[in-house]
């Protein structure tokens, strides 16, 4: 049903949330509870004909400022630079 349908030529973003019971817990140990819950998801979608992969930090930097800055993005492209500099305050 997905293969016949224009559904392959657009994109779906998934947020995996995580819960935190204990506020002293090993920030490895939510990491690879994170990663074990994304690992199912992926494994899900692929049973299903999709693929799936994680964003990086840029990516999803990009990815909100296309939501919040619509009409900007096709004039002003964010790009790893300007994160550099956003993020060493340099914001000339």
């Amino acid at each position: 049903m997905v293969s016949g349908n224009k559904i392959l030529s657009r994109r779906f973003y998934v947020i995996i949330p995580y819960h935190h019971v204990e506020r002293g817990s090993d920030f490895h140990l939510i990491k690879e509870q994170i990663n074990l819950n994304r690992d199912i998801v992926f494994r899900g979608l692929e049973k299903l004909g999709m693929k799936a992969r994680q964003l990086d930090s840029l990516e999803i930097l990009d990815l909100f400022y296309s939501f919040y800055n619509p009409g900007q993005v096709k004039t002003q492209e964010l790009k790893g630079q300007t994160i550099q500099m956003l993020l060493n305050n340099n914001y000339v």
